[in-house]
């Protein structure tokens, strides 16, 4: 994916950024929603040490794909159990998204109040660039309906006991439908966030 060593750089805080806020964030809405289960195990925490996997950070700045520490969640101490468990899944993509958002605010507001700075230190544009371009990606990614993907947690957390041997045959072998995703549509794919975060770009443009 990264063509030169200065594209991995820029990415290591822009992938770090974006796991820690996405793990972090489905840990708080378990918590807020009755299950302390992520508070137990120490997942409660914006301390990378607890929400990052080293290998897996390795795979997402060389390949363009990887993984973090899942956060430990027990839906049988929600109250509504179903429901708790879809806003616990949507809770890391969702802070994904913000985050690309107030990156560009940052960045604009930056250049609106002290345009100097980017002379001074160029180095800022293509690290917001990238903290906003790799959390919309990891938005659109976690909500793809396929194990062990954010969004199959809400498909089926949504569709609850029916089809139980589908979901079953799904789960067994999703990584490699989620391998063949990323080697067959990827290319695709990064090319839509690409595409939606100049479109965000364009919006604060004008401001």
């Amino acid at each position: 994916m990264f063509r030169d060593p200065r594209e991995i750089l820029l990415a290591i805080p822009a992938v770090i950024i974006g796991l820690i806020f996405h793990e972090f964030s489905h840990a708080l809405m378990a918590d807020l929603l009755g299950d302390s289960t992520p508070r137990r195990y120490g997942r409660l925490t914006l301390n990378p040490l607890a929400h990052v996997d080293i290998i897996g950070l390795l795979a997402f700045v060389l390949i363009g794909f990887g993984w973090a520490r899942p956060v430990p969640v027990n839906p049988s101490n929600f109250k509504r159990p179903r429901l708790y468990d879809i806003l616990v899944s949507l809770a890391g993509p969702v802070s994904n998204f913000l985050i690309a958002l107030i990156t560009l605010l940052i960045e604009f507001l930056i250049f609106k109040i002290a345009g100097g700075t980017y002379n001074v230190l160029p180095g800022l544009i293509p690290v917001f660039h990238y903290i906003a371009y790799f959390n919309i990606a990891f938005f659109f990614l976690n909500l793809l309906p396929i194990p062990p993907l954010d969004g199959y947690h809400i498909l089926r957390s949504f569709v609850g006991n029916r089809f139980g041997n589908f979901f079953s045959f799904y789960e067994r072998y999703g990584i490699l439908f989620l391998i063949g995703f990323i080697f067959f549509v990827g290319p695709y794919f990064f090319q839509f966030a690409q595409n939606f975060y100049f479109s965000l770009f364009n919006i604060f443009s004008p401001f």
